[in-house]
């Protein structure tokens, strides 16, 4: 898929700027898309509390029909956003991330080289977003939780495990990172002019 220029040439150092938090914390980025997703939102509605007291930030894209309802949560370590205009900083920012599995998304978090944690979306045509979420767990780059199993406590258990395990998340992110295909957009275009010469 086609990656929008620049995704990947995001600059950590611009946290504070871009985000109003730190660039050396630990960071988590929790995104439903453009629109955002209603179901991680409530999830990540049920254990934001957890993070208060720990020394790790998350960047919260609420989507704009959910943003009202989660705003309170914004604070010094939490940046509750209804969209994100600077993705490429998002992800720079981001250790881990935290997302439903469209091709689009996935393509993105590729090619920045991401580890992450996918939730399918369970109603996507043909169960696609399972699929494209189990072709980066077998790779190595992510882990995988079921809308339809999930506990509360689950996701917030993957998540500190994984943040706090620097060895995963640099095996994870390599992985991702060699799944990515950065070039997407020429290719594509390489092979339109292919067919149509």
């Amino acid at each position: 898929n086609p990656v929008r220029k620049g995704i990947a040439n995001g600059i950590r150092s611009n946290a504070k700027s871009s985000f109003n938090l730190e660039p050396n914390k630990k960071t988590i980025f929790l995104f439903g898309g453009s629109q955002g997703s209603a179901y991680l939102n409530k999830m990540m509605g049920k254990i934001v509390k957890e993070f208060l007291n720990i020394n790790i930030q998350i960047i919260w894209q609420t989507g704009d029909l959910d943003y009202n309802k989660y705003k309170k949560y914004n604070n010094n370590n939490i940046h509750v956003t209804p969209f994100i205009n600077n993705m490429a900083n998002a992800y720079a920012l981001a250790d881990l991330v935290v997302c439903r599995s469209g091709a689009l998304t996935l393509a993105e978090i590729t090619v920045c080289g991401k580890p992450s944690i996918l939730i399918p979306y369970p109603h996507a045509a043909g169960n696609h977003q399972t699929k494209n979420a189990e072709a980066l767990v077998n790779a190595g780059a992510s882990r995988i939780l079921f809308e339809k199993y999930l506990k509360v406590n689950d996701l917030f258990d993957l998540i500190m495990s994984l943040i706090n395990n620097e060895d995963e998340i640099e095996k994870m992110s390599k992985a991702s990172k060699r799944l990515g295909q950065p070039n997407a957009t020429n290719l594509i275009v390489d092979q339109i002019f292919s067919l149509v010469s």
